[in-house]
């Protein structure tokens, strides 16, 4: 088990939360800590959207991969049956 050490307004936020989910600290941490990394891949993947829509050559190269990969994303699957047929049984 690793020590952190915590502002006192933190801890007070967290031991609240924790009292009112009826759940230990480490949870909410967790909890926070897996949002937090989730929050900032998504902000990452898109600045680099953005980063890449500011170079039309490079733009157009990504659509052109893009589109060959969505050609082939259904190769060999045309007489499967639906994964999904959004029927609840």
């Amino acid at each position: 088990m690793a020590m952190v050490r915590l502002d006192e307004r933190v801890h007070g936020t967290l031991r609240a939360l924790s009292k009112a989910e009826h759940r230990p600290i480490g949870q909410v941490i967790e909890e926070a800590v897996d949002r937090y990394q989730k929050e900032k891949f998504w902000k990452e993947m898109h600045d680099g959207f953005t980063r890449l829509r500011t170079d039309p050559g490079a733009w157009d190269q990504y659509e052109s991969e893009a589109a060959a990969w969505d050609a082939m994303s259904g190769d060999g699957l045309a007489n499967e049956e639906p994964y999904f047929t959004g029927e609840v049984k």
